[in-house]
């Protein structure tokens, strides 16, 4: 079968306010679309409630606060278009911190930027500092953070696991159209023993790949799945805050069997940071870390990237016995 190849692997731009704005939200004009179609988008369908709006978008998702603006997006996209028709929207004095993250592109000669070139434009407007989390010469995530002096941290938590290489027989799913949609609502619905949500959306992509947006009040979770045999991906983000996300990835890892994977965990400082990043860290005693990076960024705010985190004990626990 000559599968197309997809890239998976997601930028994303967020940017938060100093103050909300009552006005943000509202898309009557037409103003969210034209910020998605600038980045090579389009969006599908869209869910609400009253503190959130989420667009499904034909590559990924983007999330609409009174006071800050999430976007995620796949593929060929060129994400860094949408941030001069955002700034269009939101004066730029009003812009308390501006995060641009990059996973490593499996096709990265296919793709319309560099990360350097990202960062030069994102540099002319906001005069921020780039990272890299993780090995140059295995699995890393590009970052570029810039925060006002006056900005604070909010109280907000994130949580990202990006896979790759998953199990076949999870792939299959999207592969046979008449029995897809039941098994993948039956494996998503797992997540609502850990999120309750009140909105979902999900979208179901011709001839493969699947999306879903969840909300709960001003919480969010987002599913990307790009089940190509020749560049399979699939990625979880939530802020929905846990005292433990482990039993969550488990979960997670347990449904989907990748052979390597990554976790982010974004946080605000404050006294339990340190316990919650040591928690995280530390319990993924089951796989083989290579690589862990920690950083403080300005403003207050903590990641810590666990990479090429090896998952064959899932699919080939003999190795492990070795």
């Amino acid at each position: 079968m000559n599968i197309e190849k997809f890239e998976g692997p997601e930028k994303k731009l967020d940017i938060i306010l100093f103050s909300p704005r009552s006005d943000l939200r509202s898309n009557s004009d037409g103003k969210w679309q034209k910020v998605v179609n600038s980045s090579g988008s389009r969006i599908l369908s869209s869910i609400s409630t009253d503190d959130l709006d989420a667009y499904l978008l034909s590559e990924s998702s983007l999330f609409v606060w009174n006071n800050r603006i999430l976007m995620i997006t796949c593929g060929k996209t060129s994400l860094i278009n949408a941030l001069s028709e955002i700034l269009d929207l939101v004066d730029r004095t009003r812009v308390a911190i501006v995060f641009y993250e990059r996973k490593k592109s499996n096709f990265p000669q296919e793709q319309p930027f560099s990360f350097k070139d990202e960062v030069n434009r994102l540099t002319r407007l906001f005069p921020g500092k780039s990272y890299r989390l993780g090995s140059a010469n295995h699995d890393y995530v590009h970052v570029f953070f810039w925060a006002h002096p006056d900005a604070k941290p909010e109280k907000n938590m994130t949580l990202q696991l990006l896979m790759h290489d998953l199990d076949p027989c999870f792939m299959a799913s999207f592969c046979t159209e008449e029995k897809r949609a039941i098994d993948l609502d039956v494996k998503f619905s797992a997540f609502e023993k850990f999120f309750p949500l009140t909105e979902r959306d999900s979208h179901f992509f011709s001839p493969y790949g699947y999306s879903l947006n969840g909300l709960s009040k001003s919480n969010y979770l987002t599913v990307h799945i790009t089940p190509q045999s020749n560049g399979s991906y699939a990625s979880f983000e939530t802020n929905i805050i846990q005292d433990d996300y482990l039993p969550l990835i488990k979960e997670i890892i347990d449904m989907v069997k990748p052979e390597k994977f990554s976790l982010i965990l974004s946080t605000r400082m404050n006294r339990d940071t340190p316990r919650f990043h040591a928690t995280f860290a530390g319990g993924m005693t089951n796989h083989w870390i290579t690589e862990k990076s920690q950083y403080d960024f300005d403003c207050g705010y903590r990641v810590t990237f666990l990479s090429d985190l090896n998952a064959l004990d899932l699919r080939h626990p003999q190795l492990l016995q070795r």
